[in-house]
């Protein structure tokens, strides 16, 4: 059963903060919505961090054409979170987290025992909308879609349940990743592996200084994905470039902004 816009949004909020607490999310990274009836759900604004979401800044979203109105933007993976609410009925709360482990076996692309694999697509892109829902789709008996190079999708028709599923599915991902990680050479490490740390080149230099936190964390998290599997290789030099110039701007935009 849908929550109520109240419901909904005092859940979402809950979560942000709990998530961040067991470090599944971190930063403005990941999103987090819930159903509030059978065509519209609200998700968590765009650049916000979770310690400032609030009910003022969550925005509705329609699930037909991800419309919404107000000058609050939602978060950019919303028609993730649309394609979700209109594959199954059922689903009513939806987590998008980059929680360190599942993030770092995502890498190879390859569907796991526990959970299948999207294939890659750049963030807020329509081809990673088409790869997340054939891959939910495709495994129904399923409550969690890792994308490739990028994080964990987890839905279900709670929150509890959702928020449960989360943790297990970084422990099942951890018990992987300790059976297959190797050393790798602080070259190698250095390259990007995952999403997150391809977009860290977008910053500006002022935003990383001002984030250390959160850049060795991103570090963190390349360094685990760079260690899953021997002959892994780094992400296209392309998708790289494309993250640079795309956050580049995104983060100029919200500094300007904030102003």
């Amino acid at each position: 059963m849908a929550y109520t816009i109240e419901e909904a949004k005092r859940l979402i909020i809950k979560a942000g903060l709990e998530l961040c607490e067991k470090q599944l999310i971190a930063r403005t990274w990941g999103n987090i919505s819930a159903r509030i009836s059978d065509t519209e759900f609200v998700i968590t604004p765009s650049g916000i961090p979770y310690d400032k979401v609030n009910n003022d800044n969550l925005v509705v979203v329609k699930i037909e054409d991800c419309s919404w109105s107000g000058e609050v933007k939602p978060s950019g993976e919303k028609k993730v979170h649309a394609a979700i609410y209109k594959a199954l009925p059922g689903v009513n709360f939806i987590l998008h987290t980059h929680q360190n482990y599942a993030t770092a076996i995502s890498v190879d692309g390859k569907d796991k025992d526990f959970v299948p694999v999207a294939k890659y697509g750049l963030p807020s892109t329509k081809k990673l909308v088409k790869n997340i829902a054939k891959a939910v789709v495709a495994n129904p008996d399923k409550n969690a879609v890792l994308m490739a190079r990028h994080g964990a999708v987890i839905y279900s028709d709670n929150f509890d349940d959702a928020f449960k599923i989360a943790l297990d599915l970084e422990e099942q991902s951890k018990a992987l990743f300790d059976k297959v990680a190797t050393k790798k050479t602080a070259k190698q490490e250095a390259k990007p592996y995952l999403d997150d740390y391809a977009q860290m080149f977008g910053h500006s230099s002022k935003a990383v200084e001002e984030d250390k936190e959160a850049v060795e964390l991103i570090k963190f998290k390349n360094s685990l994905a760079a260690s899953y599997q021997s002959k892994l290789k780094p992400m296209k030099c392309l998708d790289v470039t494309l993250q640079h110039f795309i956050y580049k701007k995104k983060y100029s935009k919200l500094a300007k902004n904030a102003k």
